[in-house]
């Protein structure tokens, strides 16, 4: 039974995920122009620092919004390969090198207490990390093909694999820790918790992909491997990005969203 589950996986399109990759990309992309807005009331109220936190909102969504238009055209053109999945993991780190350390800019912006003592010393080293801690997973993705043929590679070259995996959780869990700390002494962030404390779920994610990818062929990337991560890297987006913006940027029109 499970065997004959697992075969009928095969007949799943390829491009099943594009009806939701286009779904992201709306809400990105709206959460991007409602931002813009917010940033331009802000400008006009001379609130210099809901300016910042808007306009940040503005960029991370556009961003993200430029690399899901991306993805779709990359699902839409080609089929699933090894090929054509190193392109779509190329995008999305790429996406997440660049709103990464913006949202971390925005979190602490956010509190705007630059007092804050962080093991990481100060806000623009934590941006730093946030960078560092995705382009180490990137190599062993991108570089390493997410360890998949661990047996055609060296053993140095699998060390260095695994240490960049553990570099860059080692990385995550410092930056959670610092804002878990500076937002433990702010009144009325209980949701805001939720918006980076969903980080370590991309991990979970990513090391599930490594996990079932081992064993199967490295000349092919498994279908359902490559929907899955669409659905989830996509959904996680949309929240930690889009959702976000709306909850921070709606205040600009004296509404309250999320209780923002």
């Amino acid at each position: 039974m499970e065997e004959a589950s697992y075969v009928r996986l095969g007949y799943i399109d390829p491009k099943a995920t594009v009806f939701l990759l286009r779904v992201a990309f709306a809400f990105l992309a709206a959460a991007a122009l409602f931002s813009l807005v917010a940033t331009l009331v802000y400008v006009n109220a001379a609130n210099s620092a809901a300016t910042y936190v808007a306009a940040l909102s503005t960029i991370i969504n556009a961003v993200a919004a430029w690399h899901y238009n991306e993805i779709v055209k990359v699902r839409l053109g080609k089929p699933i390969s090894i090929e054509s999945e190193w392109m779509v993991d190329v995008l999305r780190h790429s996406d997440w090198a660049v709103t990464m350390p913006l949202l971390i800019l925005k979190l602490y912006a956010l509190i705007n207490n630059p007092e804050h003592d962080l093991i990481l010393g100060t806000v623009d080293a934590s941006a730093l990390c946030a960078c560092i801690m995705i382009l180490l997973g990137a190599y062993s993705r991108l570089g390493l093909d997410e360890l998949a043929n661990y047996e055609g590679l060296s053993r140095f070259g699998f060390l260095v694999g695994i240490a960049s995996y553990a570099g860059s959780v080692a990385l995550l869990v410092l930056l959670l820790i610092d804002l878990v700390n500076a937002y433990s002494g702010v009144e009325n962030t209980t949701l805001v918790f939720a918006f980076f404390l969903v980080w370590p779920c991309y991990a979970l994610v990513a090391f599930t992909a490594v996990w079932f990818r081992q064993g199967v062929s490295d000349s092919i990337y498994p279908k359902y491997i490559a929907l899955a991560k669409d659905l989830c890297f996509a959904a996680l987006d949309v929240f930690s990005k889009a959702v976000f913006a709306w909850h921070t940027c709606s205040a600009a029109f004296g509404v309250q969203v999320l209780g923002s």
